[in-house]
């Protein structure tokens, strides 16, 4: 039950929390452990990559979109500044990711692939294609262990319930567990 003055209480609060982080982080590995390795599995390697690649864009788009969220969340729940920057930080990679490399790798694919396709646009692309690989599983990496802090500081906070105490004739006090609630 929200406290006088409070907008939202601290339980909405931390369920809108792990509801966010726990897409994200479902999302993150359905694409990297199921949709991408079927994609090139079934599909020629220019066709998969036309597959995936809507679907990473709208991983780092609702990546930028949840870190911003899980930080003014965080801070909603009086978490430290940690829990504040990591989410941030993963933002900005998915917004890098998305905005620069994505978009480098876009300039430099049909020059790679195509019928003209050189060496060197081959190399470059495999080059930005690691990077990209290496961003997503950052981020991945810094969501669980966001989710361990987060895990760490709701396990601090969670405290047994008072109940009140019982009188000598066995009544329980209601003033009190009124107090405690």
């Amino acid at each position: 039950m929200a406290r006088e003055g409070e907008v939202v209480s601290a339980p909405l609060l931390r369920g809108a929390l792990w509801l966010v982080l726990g897409v994200w982080l479902g999302a993150w590995f359905l694409f990297a452990f199921s949709v991408a390795p079927a994609a090139f599995r079934a599909l020629p390697s220019e066709q998969a990559g036309g597959v995936v690649a809507p679907v990473i864009r709208s991983l780092h788009l609702g990546g930028a979109l949840g870190g911003l969220a899980l930080a003014l969340l965080a801070r909603a729940l009086g978490r430290g500044l940690l829990h504040q920057l990591v989410p941030l930080a993963m933002a900005g990679l998915c917004l890098f990711s998305e905005l620069w490399v994505t978009a480098q790798i876009d300039a430099v694919r049909d020059l790679a692939f195509g019928a003209d396709g050189n060496a060197e646009a081959l190399l470059r692309f495999g080059r930005l294609h690691g990077l990209s690989m290496g961003l997503y599983t950052a981020v991945g990496l810094l969501a669980i262990g966001l989710a361990g802090l987060h895990a760490a500081s709701d396990a601090r906070g969670a405290k047994a319930p008072r109940l009140g105490r019982i009188s000598p004739n066995g009544a329980k006090n209601h003033a009190e567990s009124r107090e405690n609630a």
